[in-house]
């Protein structure tokens, strides 16, 4: 079981006992806080959260941009015996008003930035009662019910005598992006937190001269993840708002950070930069990729540094990991701890080499997730037979490498033919003059699905469909060329950077949709 210590709250307690003055937390914009400081902003404000009536088990939302608040709300909001529900920065309408209510939270803290959009929704809100910002003395109320500042009600408050947080704790409620249905709430405990940012990157041999520079959301366990491994390792966490292929080489070195996750499309937009004499003129030593790079073995010799890659999502903590070692286009061997499983629609396990659902279970209790909030029909679905189904497709092979395919919700099925889309859009972005790529089925009027891509297009590129059809041709098998091919300034996208797929089907084949078939091009047998 997950040591007492090591548990977030009581790991931060005790750096700021043994090392108060030394700084914790850096944001790229200016400003740093000591483990001192952040410890006791957290015990200041969750003697507020308990004045205002917050107690154990109570859900509180926070929804803030990445800074030393939202951290603090975190800590605070755990040593007041509550679950934290993180808001992403980017919802509004319907669906802020749907976590809103589905978190059934009394209290809300947030900044001036958001609160337009919540008091946008405000007629329809069910249980919010409390709503505190960070950045202002004398907030506007508009239609909301009581809006005030955190400086009044938690800053100035006694602080919580703190009762140590157990690992079975559940630390945060993270929603999932909702493609599939609603969104749902994954209650994640200490212990699943824990495993998962000591299962990210290896942090063995990581002490206090590192530093983890973190673009991307708290809202998200990218965000989370790297914060718990810079306490971990007792090193520094680097603060930026959002991910910036400019400014990613110049703050590593100003700041001096050795490790960092690349995901999503970032990975391709610091690999796309023209190569430069400073390419390795950084401190940058360990860097997750998901996912990898064409060419690992070359984007290592450019900049420098160790590259690994995980199996991982939401509900689950890491159970597949390569460390850094790395085979191919695999996501790693099993991790002690976890069993992993390929299976059929049945549940029953398939032959190595053949694809299927990947399902996972643990060892040790509370290391994946405690199910979803206030959904127990959803828990019951996704735990079937006592494992975690993840939803995703893969395989084994037979030295136990495992290979993830797609999500299987992306998948495309054409013709009698199942379509990785993951691997069309690598293919695609080999192609010349393509940026980036998302590719979708689409309804077809012989049945199942047509292939469409949509993508975007480096400046300065004379990019056709045409063309990219013609490169594709002799190096695609022939039921995965896309029918039809659309241009975008820019793919939506999650904070997360993951596309937003579903935005893409919707538009479905739309007056910006070329379609190679009314062009004639015919694809040789």
């Amino acid at each position: 079981m997950l040591a007492h210590d090591l548990v977030l709250p009581n790991l931060i307690a005790k750096r700021a006992a043994e090392f108060p003055d030394r700084v914790f937390m850096q944001q790229v914009t200016g400003g740093e806080m000591t483990y001192r400081e952040l410890h006791e902003r957290a015990l200041r404000w969750a003697g507020g959260l308990a004045q205002l009536g917050v107690k154990r088990g109570d859900t509180v939302l926070v929804m803030l941009p990445n800074s030393f608040d939202a951290v603090a709300a975190w800590l605070a909001i755990s040593w007041a015996g509550a679950m934290e529900v993180p808001v992403n920065t980017g919802y509004r309408g319907k669906i802020l008003e749907y976590i809103l209510n589905n978190s059934t939270a009394k209290v809300m803290i947030t900044c001036t930035q958001f609160l337009e959009r919540v008091d946008f929704v405000a007629a329809g809100l069910e249980s919010l009662e409390q709503v505190l910002v960070t950045d202002s003395d004398h907030p506007p109320t508009g239609a909301l019910k009581s809006v005030a500042s955190v400086a009044a009600k938690l800053e100035n408050a006694s602080p919580i005598v703190p009762e140590p947080l157990a690992h079975y704790d559940i630390a945060t409620i993270v929603y999932t992006s909702g493609t599939t249905g609603p969104s749902k709430g994954v209650m994640m405990p200490w212990a699943q937190c824990h495993a998962m940012s000591t299962g990210c990157i290896p942090l063995d041999g990581m002490g206090e001269d590192d530093a983890w520079y973190s673009p991307f959301p708290l809202f998200h366990m990218s965000g989370k993840l790297a914060l718990y491994a810079s306490a971990l390792f007792n090193g520094r966490f680097v603060i930026r708002e959002a991910f910036s292929t400019r400014d990613f080489w110049p703050e590593v070195r100003k700041f001096r950070c050795t490790a960092s996750l690349l995901i999503g499309t970032t990975m391709s937009f610091v690999a796309s930069q023209p190569p430069s004499p400073e390419d390795r003129n950084h401190p940058l030593k360990r860097v997750l990729m998901a996912p990898m790079p064409a060419d690992p073995e070359g984007f290592m010799q450019r900049f420098g540094v160790k590259i690994c890659q995980v199996f991982n999502m939401t509900e689950i903590s890491c159970p597949i990991w390569t460390q850094w070692e790395l085979k191919g286009k695999s996501c790693g061997r099993l991790r002690e701890g976890y069993e992993v499983r390929i299976v059929d629609a049945n549940d029953e396990e398939v032959p190595a080499g053949t694809p299927g659902e990947i399902i996972v279970r643990a060892s040790q209790p509370w290391l994946l997730n405690a199910g979803y909030y206030r959904m127990p029909e959803k828990t019951v679905e996704a735990w079937r037979n006592g494992w975690f189904h993840t939803g995703d497709a893969g395989y084994v092979d037979a030295e136990g490498w495992f290979y993830f395919v797609d999500r299987k919700k992306d998948a495309i099925r054409r013709r009698g033919e199942n379509i990785s889309s993951m691997e069309l859009e690598a293919l695609v972005c080999d192609c010349p003059g393509v940026q980036e790529a998302a590719a979708i089925g689409v309804p077809s009027e012989l049945g199942e699905e047509e292939v469409k891509v949509v993508v975007t297009v480096r400046p300065g590129s004379n990019f056709a469909p045409r063309m990219l059809i013609e490169n594709l041709i002799p190096r695609v098998p022939r039921f995965m060329i896309p029918r039809y091919v659309e241009v975008m300034d820019a793919l939506p996208k999650t904070p997360t950077e993951k596309v937003k797929k579903q935005l893409l089907r919707d538009s479905g084949i739309n007056e910006n949709t070329w379609d190679r078939e009314k062009a004639g091009i015919v694809i040789p047998r």
